[in-house]
């Protein structure tokens, strides 16, 4: 099966290392993923969905037509991004009378949505391909403890996602462990981070957030993991806020999942943009070379 990156807002427009690291992981493991021109906002369902769900179901499927018009699977490289395509291929695909009703609206830009591409998280693919990421660590993470962050979007809603179990994840741990490094437990795993909550209550947000940070200090965790860049966002962020407004004393480095099996698979570090995190990542480096 072929696929191309669905790329979504936030990581090209914001944080494109996370990019480079995917790029060059697939690469490394042997996986070609082409590119889609043209692609819009997935949209993000707590935009658009709210507003007209009309509207979200239509530019939803305008992304989806021009895939199937490249005969490419899509391979998104965000959670939310994910979620959204899904959604969108599931209302239409099981519901006649509004693929019917969405395909009239696209039909004035002469596109017609069939049905015929599937849609897959980079994680999914990665854990697809787990034994060639096994076979190609060169630097084995030993020692390293990470905390992963499963997120919402990566494991909800169940019935459209259908991947991994909801209520007790396992695939990005085991993903992590693929490196050589110790996935740890600790209670919080699949807690929200808080980023969807910080646009109407920052408050609340930064609590959801020090709740998790507290979880993962008490399991002696020396780093985190995410597979989405609204969560990666908000604890690369925001832990030097929690500091200031709590006088705590967090920092956890944070890395995407293809950052980490990238310095397993023995990637140069410079090339993969690490120095534009804002919890820097020395430590950690020097803990694993």
């Amino acid at each position: 099966m072929s696929y191309s990156y669905f790329l979504g807002c936030v990581i090209p427009g914001r944080l494109p290392f996370l990019e480079a690291s995917a790029r060059r992981t697939f690469e490394e493991i042997g996986m070609e993923v082409g590119d889609q021109a043209e692609y819009s906002c997935c949209p993000d369902p707590t935009g658009a969905a709210q507003l007209d769900h009309e509207t979200f179901l239509a530019l939803g499927a305008r992304n989806l037509c021009l895939f199937e018009e490249s005969n490419n699977n899509i391979l998104s490289l965000c959670s939310g991004c994910t979620e959204s395509l899904k959604t969108v291929k599931h209302i239409l695909d099981n519901d006649d009378e509004k693929k019917k009703e969405i395909n009239s609206k696209l039909k004035v830009i002469g596109k017609t949505y069939k049905g015929n591409i599937d849609i897959k998280h980079f994680a999914e693919l990665l854990y697809e391909n787990i034994n060639k990421i096994k076979d190609k660590v060169k630097r084995p993470l030993k020692d390293l403890k990470v905390a992963g962050h499963p997120g919402c979007h990566y494991l909800r809603p169940s019935e459209i996602i259908n991947w991994d179990d909801p209520l007790n994840p396992k695939t990005l741990d085991e993903l992590i462990e693929a490196t050589g490094a110790d996935a740890v437990e600790y209670n919080l795993k699949n807690d929200c981070c808080g980023n969807p909550v910080e646009k109407s209550d920052k408050d609340i947000s930064l609590s959801m957030l020090e709740s998790k940070l507290k979880s993962m200090k008490e399991a002696g965790a020396d780093c985190i993991v995410c597979i989405c860049p609204a969560c990666y966002q908000q604890f690369d962020f925001n832990q030097r806020e929690i500091n200031k407004i709590n006088d705590t004393d967090y920092n956890f480095p944070v890395f995407y999942i293809t950052e980490l099996i990238a310095l397993a698979l023995g990637m140069d570090t410079e090339k993969l943009g690490l120095n534009f995190h804002r919890i820097k990542v020395n430590d950690i480096l020097e803990k694993i070379t």
